[in-house]
């Protein structure tokens, strides 16, 4: 028995996981404007809030595929 769902669930996981650590690798000229300055070396830009979000959602939907598949394995 495959659970299409679940395995679609986690590869979307895995994809917007990956966007979102692209985003915050991204070097600071591709990275927008500063939205918050932390001291001369560090700064949030647009792209990191973006990123952390995605990184977010990410987490979210794999865990949504776990309760999914973890409700089809022990369903009595």
């Amino acid at each position: 028995m495959r659970l299409w769902r679940v395995i679609a669930l986690a590869l979307l996981a895995v994809v917007i996981l990956v966007a979102g650590l692209v985003m915050l690798i991204l070097p600071d000229p591709y990275e927008g404007d500063v939205l918050h300055q932390l001291d001369p070396e560090h700064t949030i830009r647009v792209l990191d809030v973006f990123g952390g979000g995605l990184v977010a959602m990410g987490c979210v939907v794999a865990w949504l595929a776990g309760v999914m598949w973890q409700r089809r394995m022990y369903a009595t």
